[in-house]
C-alpha cells in the first residue's frame, strides 16, 4: 500500500466523516481506482436499509499522490425513499519522504438524518509510516483542520445552526493481507482545539475478498461517536454494509 496525499470532496461517508477513511483508498503508482455498489443498514440516529454507489480515483508518482473519493447513499424507511448521505473528499500527499509525509485535504458532505445540511473542511498534517509491507502496513496521522457546519435545528435549540471550529484530527491505521483477503482498520479521534470535550470518534473496519480478477466483495462496519450532537440527535451511529466492487 503506497502512501499519498489526498484532497477530497465527497458525498457521504460514515458520520465522522468529518473525515474519510482515506487509508482504504491508497493507490498504486499511476492511475488507479475503484467503483463500488453498496447495500447496508443503520441503527442509532437512523434505522433503515440503504444502498448506494461510490468511486475513487488516484494518481500517484514517485513524489506525490492525488486522491479523489465520491460517495452517495439512498435510504429506505417506512416504504419511502429518502436521501441519506453524500460526500466528496480530495487529498494531496507528498510521498517522497517515505517515513513522514505531508498531507493537504479538503472535504464537503451532508447527512440530513443527522440534521447536517452541509459541512466543509480543509486541513493539513503529517502521515507517519511505521510499517509498509505487502502483508502488513501500519501508519498514524496528525493534522489540523478548519471545519464549518450548517445544522438544521429548531428555533431556540441549544446547538447553533452554524459552527466554525479548528479541530485536531488524529488517526491510527492498520492493514493486513493474506491470500485473497485484506482486512483494514482505522480509528479517528478529532476534537475542538478551543473546547477539547467537543470530540468525535470514528472506527472503520473493512474485510475485502477478491472474487475473480478485478472484482471484490467487501463487508464493512463503521461506528461514529459525537460528544456534542445537534438537539434530538443521538450521539452515536453504527452502520453495517456490504458492497461489490471493480478495481482498475
Amino acid at each position: 500500500m503506497k502512501g499519498f496525499l489526498l484532497l477530497c470532496v465527497l458525498g457521504a461517508v460514515s458520520p465522522l466523516e468529518a473525515q474519510v477513511n482515506i487509508e482504504l483508498y491508497r493507490g498504486k503508482p499511476g492511475i488507479a481506482g475503484t467503483v463500488n455498489v453498496e447495500a447496508g443498514g443503520a441503527t442509532g440516529n437512523s434505522e433503515f436499509f440503504d444502498g448506494g454507489a461510490g468511486a475513487t480515483v488516484t494518481y500517484s508518482t514517485t513524489k506525490y499522490s492525488l486522491l479523489f473519493v465520491g460517495r452517495g447513499l439512498l435510504g429506505f424507511a417506512g416504504g419511502e425513499r429518502f436521501s441519506n448521505e453524500g460526500l466528496g473528499h480530495l487529498r494531496y500527499t507528498w510521498i517522497e519522504p517515505r517515513r513522514y509525509q505531508l498531507e493537504i485535504f479538503a472535504q464537503s458532505d451532508y447527512a440530513p438524518t443527522r440534521r447536517l445540511d452541509s459541512r466543509v473542511l480543509i486541513g493539513s498534517g503529517v502521515r507517519s509510516v511505521i510499517r509498509d509491507e505487502e502483508a502488513i502496513a501500519f501508519s498514524i496521522g496528525n493534522s489540523l483542520m478548519f471545519e464549518s457546519e450548517r445544522i438544521d435545528v429548531a428555533a431556540g435549540a441549544r446547538h447553533s445552526d452554524h459552527t466554525s471550529v479548528l479541530r485536531s484530527s488524529n488517526y491510527v491505521n492498520l492493514r493486513g493481507s493474506h491470500g485473497n483477503a485484506t482486512a483494514r482498520f482505522i480509528a479517528y479521534y478529532q476534537f475542538d482545539i478551543s473546547a477539547p470535550s467537543d470530540a468525535r470518534i470514528l472506527g472503520d473496519f473493512e474485510l475485502s475478498t477478491t472474487i475473480i480478477g478485478p472484482f471484490k466483495q467487501t463487508t464493512s462496519l463503521r461506528y461514529r461517536l459525537d460528544t456534542e450532537p445537534p438537539d434530538d440527535v443521538e450521539n452515536d451511529d453504527l452502520h453495517i454494509g456490504t458492497s461489490l466492487g471493480l478495481n482498475f
